[in-house]
């Protein structure tokens, strides 16, 4: 046996003993405001805190699976986004060793909430006022953020967050919240109509005080994700921090 292989095979036995964390950044968007959900946890020692939702991977199951078990947890139904993010070492509570996290991002729609998240022990936090997260969450979910921005600007991901009929306005206020900027109205509107993505759904606001805005969805087939849907929206600002 080589002496590399025989190197190999220690450091993978070191990480047998050693569980798998799945982290999971839940987004979304209620009332303009971006938010993450946050369960209730408690320590060995029995401090609470919140943290984001998560699990260990359990004997056959995969990464996948769990991801989609802490997701369906929470919300009713399959139709949400979720895109793995990358692993993540950190600290061992327990040994000498460097535990691993797995990270995903999901977007969610807000009707797709189960009545469980009304408990004591689940909350959903706008971005600008997470405090207390612990450092591995809080590099997870910072990574998150750069991912998502990064992400929506090239892609139709961000539309998870949305209902199914919505307005120009709803977009446009999306897209600051997460961007951290102010858009030009007028311009983004002409710039999402010329890329066909929407459908004037021929439908408008009710009983609104203002002016009634039209309700569009989404024109993409159904055998065709959000993700695959490319955009270009090349913003040129200074995102203010949301940290």
């Amino acid at each position: 046996m080589k002496r590399g292989d025989e190197k190999n095979r220690k450091i993978a036995k070191q990480y047998i003993t050693n569980k798998i964390e799945i982290d999971c950044v839940i987004f979304n968007f209620e009332n303009n405001s971006l938010k993450v959900l946050l369960v209730k946890q408690q320590d060995n020692e029995g401090v609470i805190t919140w943290g984001l939702a998560n699990d260990y991977i359990k004997k056959g199951e995969t990464i996948l699976s769990t991801a989609h078990n802490i997701l369906q947890h929470y919300i009713d139904g399959d139709q949400f986004f979720l895109e793995q993010l990358k692993a993540f070492s950190y600290q061992s509570s327990f040994s000498l060793q460097e535990d691993i996290s797995i990270a995903y991002y999901a977007l969610v729609k807000r009707d797709n909430n189960k009545d469980n998240l009304f408990s004591a022990d689940v909350k959903w936090v706008g971005i600008n006022e997470i405090v207390g997260l612990n450092d591995k969450h809080k590099i997870i979910l910072d990574f998150s953020l750069k991912e998502l921005r990064s992400n929506i600007c090239k892609s139709a991901i961000g539309f998870n967050l949305l209902p199914q009929k919505f307005t120009l306005l709803q977009v446009i206020n999306l897209y600051e919240e997460i961007l951290g900027i102010e858009i030009n109205k007028s311009n983004f509107r002409r710039k999402l109509l010329q890329t066909g993505i929407v459908n004037d759904s021929n439908e408008k606001e009710e009983d609104v005080s203002h002016r009634a805005a039209r309700f569009y969805s989404l024109n993409i087939q159904q055998h065709e994700g959000v993700s695959q849907r490319e955009i270009n929206f090349n913003f040129n600002f200074n995102m203010r921090d949301t940290n």
